[in-house]
């Protein structure tokens, strides 16, 4: 084993760190553009163009690497500016692009570039299925999810000949990479863009029933610290070990590099008899930003993984936001005549909610595979056959759903329902990862896009319809502006216009931890009711677990669009889609036949108040227009 079969690989905010990290004994390092990158917040970081060919030169003379980030979500107005972006990262020769939208892989492919495409952490890449569709898209590496687990690395490299990367050390976000949509929400700042306003570090109250912990930081997650797990690692497969944080200084970070490095070099020179530098674990203790965790390397992470004193949580100078309910002013009469008018679909939960809409114009029906508490929502196997059994008697179309969140020892569960939905007619699968995108086109299932592939721009949508989907819906941090570029191109589009509006996914049991229990699993509390965090304004999160312990929180109030229904009209959106898989069946029914309406008295030229007031009055502590009104002055 050479020095070159591992890299450490660092990272460099400024020119000074990037010096630094050099010296230290880096392999590589990965920077970001003032553009197109996840660290936008603060304008005196990150690297000028002028700069990025400085750091090329500088690195290259002395045979390391250097990686460029280009690993936002991008919006559709911006598709001129990153494709002459990405012709100059070419042209300067770095040795890789870190990369999250499969736009930029699209116009990676259009433009016929040749630098080495990474999939980004933000991708959530946590299956073998999910690599292999990567690898068939000409990508070279894969940064690995930081929820695997390290057996779950390790049956991916069995699977793969791609590199694989994976950070060792520095902060964490409780969410799965990707899922978050907390900052974007509720504070019109997307995380997936690089402007995240770290919600996960509020002060929060934890709420189980009557049960309540006082204010503390319950979301956020100590630092990562893999120092004692590199043998381990490395056994696994991992050859990048990369450290987080460009917005740190030059001397924490060449101290951090001169450690792992030190370790590294210690391993390839002598595995057999490697051990951990138990002084060196205590430099880095003595050093430390927060407290120490190892993550999800063997297992869920527990309350122990979370720093809720918050006596060693920087200061971010960021607070709550309240959400703004709607009311009667917020309601504008419009005179619009169309002949086109949406779909409605709709996303149902059990078996009463489907009957009661039988009769209603859906177009088509979403049956979920995620199994929710509490209220035992969601479909068993025998349930879900029963379901689709009953549409199809009754005529009526329907896909099944699979789960936002997909990992490796999850897979062989997916596998084994889209092996047995192929014998009970269902031709259409929507999926949410690359992963299971993959398994169910093996398998010549008829593929929609749900939301967690989070498409906001017409070149992603495009390169997945030529990867086999027919119909997908749009991101959730979408603009109008946006939406209308999908629209006006020739994709089929669906929109949530109404429902509960998750900020995260996490794999953190608050359940377990708002009971006070340290010894039975999450699984016990599950289905008690009232599980919430309440923030310092007052306002309550609704947590909810799947069958697996995911914990997923909601903002306070659900999503209602319905006062834009003459825009989406007009702009011809093919669905409205309604979320009402937690809605009792009398509280669904009733949703849609106000969503029905409304659409009826825009094809008779009307707009009238009275189902928008009836609307109002199913939810008496409020709905919102949210993210969709705060970035669209319309």
């Amino acid at each position: 084993m050479t020095n070159t079969d591992l890299e450490l690989l660092a990272p460099a905010g400024k020119w000074d760190v990037l010096e630094s990290v050099a010296q230290a004994g880096a392999d590589a390092v990965y920077a970001g553009g003032k553009r197109f990158n996840m660290r936008m917040l603060r304008p005196d970081f990150n690297f000028s163009d002028w700069e990025l060919k400085k750091a090329v030169d500088y690195l290259h003379e002395q045979g390391k690497h250097f990686y460029v980030t280009v690993n936002n979500l991008y919006y559709e107005d911006e598709m001129a500016e990153l494709k002459d972006y990405l012709y100059y990262l070419q042209e300067i020769k770095v040795d890789g692009l870190i990369i999250q939208d499969l736009a930029t892989a699209a116009l990676h492919q259009e433009l016929g570039l040749t630098v080495p495409m990474h999939a980004s952490v933000q991708m959530n890449i946590g299956s073998s299925s999910a690599v292999d569709f990567l690898e068939s898209l000409g990508f070279s590496r894969v940064i690995l999810s930081k929820n695997l687990t390290l057996k779950e690395i390790e049956v991916i490299h069995q699977k793969t000949s791609l590199g694989l990367e994976f950070f060792i050390h520095g902060d964490m976000c409780v969410s799965h990479t990707g899922h978050c949509l907390f900052s974007s929400l509720i504070a019109g700042e997307s995380g997936n863009r690089g402007r995240c306003r770290k919600p996960c570090r509020w002060k929060y109250q934890l709420e189980l029933g009557s049960k309540s912990l006082p204010f503390g930081y319950y979301l956020a997650y100590k630092d990562l610290c893999l120092y004692p797990y590199l043998r381990e690692l490395i056994q696994a497969g991992v050859t990048s070990f990369k450290i987080e944080g460009r917005m740190r200084d030059a001397d924490y970070l060449g101290f951090l590099v001169r450690t792992y490095r030190q370790a590294l070099d210690r391993f390839m020179e002598n595995p057999d008899d490697y051990q951990t530098d138990p002084e060196a674990m205590h430099k880095l203790q003595e050093n430390r930003i927060r407290d120490f965790t190892c993550g999800e390397l063997f297992g869920p992470i527990e309350l122990d993984s979370i720093g809720v004193d918050g006596t060693r949580e920087p200061k971010f100078p960021t607070a709550p936001v309240k959400v703004v309910a709607l009311g009667l002013q917020d309601f504008t009469p419009q005179t619009i005549a169309t002949q086109t008018i949406p779909e409605i679909v709709v996303k149902v939960g059990d078996m009463e909610g489907l009957q009661k809409l039988a009769r209603q114009p859906v177009s088509y029906f979403i049956l979920g595979l995620e199994k929710m508490q509490p209220g035992n929502r969601g479909w068993t196997w025998p349930e879900l056959v029963n379901a689709m059994e009953y549409c199809q008697e009754q005529g009526l179309s329907f896909v099944v759903e699979t789960p936002r969140i997909v990992m490796e020892k999850d897979m062989p569960i997916i596998q084994s329902y889209l092996d047995r939905l192929e014998g009970y007619s269902c031709q259409a699968v929507m999926v949410n990862d690359l992963g299971t995108l993959q398994e169910a086109r093996e398998r010549g299932y008829i593929l929609f896009g749900g939301p967690g592939l989070n498409i906001s721009n017409t070149r992603a949508g495009q390169l997945l319809r030529d990867q086999g989907l027919v119909r997908f819906t749009a991101s959730q941090e979408a603009s109008f502006g946006d939406l209308l570029a999908l629209l006006d191109s020739d994709l089929v589009v669906d929109l949530i216009v109404h429902g509960p509006q998750c900020a995260l996914i996490t794999d953190l049991c608050l359940l377990k931890a708002a009971a006070g229990d340290t010894e039975r699993p999450c699984s016990v509390h599950c289905g008690e009711d009232g599980a919430f965090l309440c923030d310092e304004l007052g306002q309550y999160y609704e947590i909810r677990s799947d069958e697996y312990c995911r914990n997923y929180v909601f903002l306070p109030q659900p999503l209602s669009l319905y006062n834009f229904l003459p825009i989406l009209t007009k702009a011809q959106v093919n669905g409205l889609r309604i979320e009402g898989q937690y809605m009792t069946p009398q509280e669904l029914e009733a949703v849609v036949n106000i969503y029905q309406e409304g659409l009826n008295q825009l094809s008779r030229g009307e707009w009238d108040i009275e189902p928008y007031q009836r609307l109002l009055s199913q939810y008496p502590k409020g709905i919102t227009s949210g993210w969709f009104a705060g970035r669209n002055s319309l």
